[in-house]
């Protein structure tokens, strides 16, 4: 991703007070993967199959845990899944401050999140953010972080704004899983805008905390069996088709569905749960705990 002062900003302020020519001038000129149709499909994926993604928000609560009056930095979270959840956890007396570099995923949040007194949102890649230090309590990002160009600088702008005792989860794809393998084989391939990133390995993310300041002892990561869920084979295959923007295969619509059905089952399990297909998405976590 390249990044620029228009694109960019480090102050805090909400995608609705911005003009409607300003909104599309942004998109116009997005460097940014999740921009035009990429964006658009991955929308429509979110929208149309909302009880895929069913068991996130006990993920997401297992591991971050939002507490009223925490104060909660989301960074990569443009798509606004988690959005609402955390909002409502958190609670008038907190704060969550909602960060993506794409400008035409965060001025597509729902409004009711934008307006609720503990959001602010700012348009900016998480290695830019400059936020004031020790001035959260959690940091949070889930699928969004392999996308990242400068990771390092990115753990180190996180654990610096995170106050003692404070606590960084990220959930990604991790290098030699069979998601990595999906992605790197099939999605990488046929994804409108592609797929080139960085996919952390276990001693690579424990390296990224080591050098932002995280304690060895103090950093976790565990295996999170992420699970999307679907009443059939098609849906499943639509919802993945949109999601990554599969439009690269070749033939009509129905067939590429179809070949992405047959890509992901050649490196992830796809089983029955009584009338669920439910395809296994496995991620890792990585929860580390900030101690000075």
């Amino acid at each position: 991703m390249t990044n620029t002062s228009e694109q960019t900003s480090s102050t805090q302020r909400r995608p609705d007070t911005v003009s409607t020519d300003a909104r599309a001038n942004w998109v116009a000129r997005s460097p940014y993967e999740f921009a035009g149709l990429r964006a658009q499909l991955f929308r429509e994926a979110l929208a149309e199959y909302p009880n895929a993604r069913r068991d996130d928000y006990y993920l997401m609560h297992r591991y971050l845990d939002p507490q009223p009056g925490d104060r909660v930095l989301g960074f990569g979270e443009g798509s606004g899944y988690f959005c609402g959840a955390i909002a409502k956890a958190v609670g008038p007396t907190g704060r969550y401050l909602i960060t993506d570099p794409s400008p035409e995923l965060v001025c597509s949040l729902p409004a009711s999140v934008e307006q609720l007194p503990q959001v602010k949102v700012t348009i900016s890649p998480v290695e830019e953010l400059d936020i004031e230090a020790e001035s959260f309590d959690k940091a949070w990002a889930c699928g969004a972080f392999h996308h990242c160009p400068n990771q390092t600088e990115a753990f180190k702008r996180v654990h610096q704004a995170l106050t003692p005792g404070g606590r960084l989860v990220l959930f990604d794809v991790f290098q030699g899983t069979p998601l990595a393998r999906h992605f790197d084989a099939c999605v990488a391939r046929y994804c409108a805008t592609g797929h080139e990133v960085k996919f952390m390995s276990e001693e690579f993310a424990r390296t990224l905390c080591f050098l932002a300041g995280f304690s060895d002892e103090n950093v976790e990561i565990v295996d999170i069996p992420h699970r999307l869920c679907f009443a059939t084979e098609l849906d499943m295959g639509k919802f993945i088709y949109k999601m990554h923007a599969m439009t690269l295969f070749p033939g009509t619509l129905e067939e590429r569905i179809q070949e992405t059905v047959n890509g992901v089952k050649r490196h992830l399990t796809v089983d029955r749960e009584g009338e669920l297909h439910v395809l296994h998405f496995d991620q890792k976590a990585i929860v580390a705990r900030k101690t000075h």
